[in-house]
């Protein structure tokens, strides 16, 4: 099960967090979750690029996810266009 976080930050950081984030394809609340795993598997705080291996893991499977989630999208555009006369 999901949950919403809302958090309040200084807007230039959002726009530029935002823009890391597209240049990896990805969304914020992708690199959000992937520091948040970090910090609950590791018991801390760790401000430094020194677990690459596993943060890549955490964005490789938002990525799989991201990918997935079109496909979804598309299949049920496609299933809405064929049964949207039959409504």
């Amino acid at each position: 099960m999901q949950t919403q976080l809302i958090i309040r930050i200084e807007n230039n950081l959002k726009k530029e967090a935002q823009a890391v984030a597209e240049n990896f394809g990805l969304p914020l609340s992708a690199l959000i979750k992937a520091f948040l795993t970090s910090v609950v598997k590791n018991k801390k705080i760790t401000l430094q690029d020194n677990n690459d291996d596993y943060l890549d893991a955490i964005i490789m499977s938002a990525l799989r996810d991201k990918k997935i989630a079109n496909r979804l999208e598309k299949l049920a555009s496609l299933v809405l266009k064929k049964y949207s006369g039959a409504l």
